[in-house]
């Protein structure tokens, strides 16, 4: 499936092939871009080498173009939302763990929740989900 990823401020598009393009911050300060897959489910992340990620670090993230938090206090300090087009331009909002390490993530449609990765039911009360999105 094609798709692409907004961000739900400015909605800019945040993907470039099949990565998206998240701008990140460590609990140290130091910043940093991160790649996530746009497959969704798919864990790797690509960051430089020389930008430090501790496993379970909570990571603040942004949209690199506006630069707004994508943090998603609605749902728990550790979400973060952003939002995908299908090609059949159907969207879904899309939450996942700003927690490095952790394998969680949430695609979000009127009254579809689809999970995804081992933490998932880490955060989420399912009934609530679809009203805190």
């Amino acid at each position: 499936m094609n798709a692409n990823y907004l961000c739900p401020i400015c909605r800019s598009f945040l993907n470039v092939g099949d990565q998206i393009v998240i701008s990140a911050k460590n609990k140290k300060g130091t910043k940093g871009i991160l790649l996530f897959s746009i497959h969704l489910g798919n864990y790797e992340i690509k960051k430089h080498s020389c930008f430090d990620l501790d496993e379970n670090e909570n990571l603040s993230m942004f949209c690199p173009c506006c630069h707004k938090s994508l943090r998603h206090p609605k749902v728990h300090e550790n979400i973060f939302k952003i939002l995908m087009q299908d090609d059949e331009d159907h969207e879904y909002e899309i939450l996942f763990s700003g927690i490095y390490g952790e394998r969680c993530t949430y695609q979000i449609n009127e009254e579809k929740v689809s999970s995804f990765g081992q933490d998932a039911g880490k955060y989420i009360n399912f009934t609530n989900l679809i009203n805190m999105s």
